[in-house]
């Protein structure tokens, strides 16, 4: 399904509500808003609400932020001593550019 209706988003957010105990279980550091945010965006994502072309170039860089974000908020509660992620963010990211060609 590349599309989605206002009925068909309705049941993946119900369905995330039904499994909230779950859901709210594996949250981590995430508020319990976030987890159940999370939880949509994977079941629209399995769903195949979002093409592939359109995850790589749309959805993936607003991701890699995200996800940067949400690694820096692990490393600024866990690290010991405080040290700043970004560097090996962008190493990481650079090596993936190099060796598969795609810009994140």
């Amino acid at each position: 399904m590349a599309t989605i209706t206002s009925d068909q988003f309705e049941a993946v957010c119900s369905g995330v509500w039904n499994d909230r105990a779950a859901v709210l279980a594996g949250r981590g550091f995430l508020t319990g808003e976030a987890a159940l945010i999370r939880a949509v965006y994977w079941r629209l994502c399995k769903d195949g609400v979002f093409e592939t072309s359109a995850l790589d170039n749309y959805a993936s860089a607003q991701s890699v932020l995200t996800y940067e974000v949400v690694v820096s908020c692990v490393l600024e509660m866990n690290a010991k001593p405080h040290f700043d992620g970004t560097p090996y963010l962008e190493d990481l990211r650079h090596r993936y550019q190099l060796e598969f060609g795609h810009d994140c």
